[in-house]
């Protein structure tokens, strides 16, 4: 559903603005794809939507770039394990652990510290944006972390600041109460 209300609404320049922002490869979450959609809809909905709202100013973090994370940082077997109803939460306080701790690859660093020079010093809210969040039947507003980046200093303790950000994130994605709700939701 949701691949067919982008077919109808996204325009061609939309989906090329969406990549060239994008960190990493793989899908973006729901509620990122939610809030561009529901953009896009207004717009073509009513042309006077197009002065009213402003274009947003958003990098987007490749859900591949995730998964590698997990599997770079000795995670991705505790996931795997979070999939069966009767060792979901086994491992749930290693994994936050392990990935507070994390190291991403230089690739995906430099990209974060392009990101950051763009920025300049302006704030920065690293939200969560799972394939699961928002999606049709599952609301996970309030499960996974949003962070806010003062986003002061020299470009090394800002940089740090918002890896700091992404990995708590990414620990909230396995954090027990989102465990808890993703097996009540069977998903």
């Amino acid at each position: 559903e949701m691949l067919e209300m982008i077919k109808k609404f996204f325009t061609h320049q939309e989906i090329i603005y969406i990549w060239k922002r994008m960190i990493g490869t793989g899908m973006i979450g729901g509620k990122t794809i939610g809030m561009l959609l529901a953009r896009a809809i207004l717009r073509n909905h009513n042309k006077r939507w197009i002065d009213i709202l402003e274009w947003h100013d958003s990098f987007f973090i490749g859900s591949d770039v995730y998964y590698s994370f997990l599997v770079n940082n000795n995670c991705w077997m505790i996931r795997q394990r979070q999939k069966n109803p009767d060792t979901f939460l086994d491992g749930v306080d290693e994994a936050r652990d392990r990935i507070l701790n994390g190291v991403f690859p230089d690739y995906i660093l430099k990209r974060f510290s392009d990101m950051l020079d763009y920025y300049g010093q302006s704030p920065i809210i690293v939200r969560s944006s799972s394939l699961l969040e928002d999606n049709f039947g599952n609301a996970f507003a309030g499960k996974y972390e949003s962070v806010f980046c003062a986003n002061q200093g020299g470009h090394k303790e800002r940089l740090e600041q918002f890896l700091n950000a992404v990995r708590a994130v990414y620990a909230s994605s396995m954090s027990r109460e989102a465990l808890e709700y993703r097996a009540k939701r069977g998903v």
